[in-house]
């Protein structure tokens, strides 16, 4: 049995690699655009006028 959770270990450390790899591209190819859509965005949180 030890195999089996070696093979585990491995096969979870490839697909965590390979998930990080496909969410960096996934990043590289869509964060500028997000990035300049969200610059120009403030949100002021203020108070409302009846609480104090």
């Amino acid at each position: 049995m030890r195999n089996a959770s070696a093979l585990a270990a491995r096969l979870a450390e490839t697909v965590t690699d390979a998930l990080t790899r496909a969410s960096e591209r996934l990043l590289d190819l869509v964060g500028p655009q997000r990035q300049a859509q969200l610059i120009p965005v403030r949100v002021r949180r203020r108070p409302p006028h009846g609480r104090r």
